[in-house]
């Protein structure tokens, strides 16, 4: 797996869930919410399926373009749990040799 450095990250990620990814769950890509009157208004799509927003287009990419770099072998397991230890901790998960 490859994340292409012109991928447009003008996307949102989101589910039914908003905790931790996993790979067994399903997700929807939908555009980014507008702000209005200082609150988040979901696009309708999402809005109408009740889904929860999971993670930003341009964090996604970056998560899993450091990911890659630190281990070009990595498994989609280990691509989720990057994605999940960012969200927890705010900075990208190492990977041990």
């Amino acid at each position: 797996m490859r994340v292409d450095e012109s991928s447009s990250d003008d996307f949102c990620l989101y589910g039914k869930e908003d905790g931790e990814l996993a790979l067994d769950r399903l997700y929807w890509i939908s555009d980014y919410p507008d702000v209005v009157d200082d609150r988040d208004v979901y696009p309708t799509d999402v809005a109408e399926q009740d889904l929860q927003l999971v993670y930003y287009g341009e964090q996604l990419i970056d998560v899993l373009t450091v990911a890659l770099e630190e281990k070009p072998d990595a498994s989609h397991q280990d691509l989720v749990e990057a994605l999940n230890y960012y969200q927890q901790h705010d900075s990208f998960m190492p990977f041990d040799d």
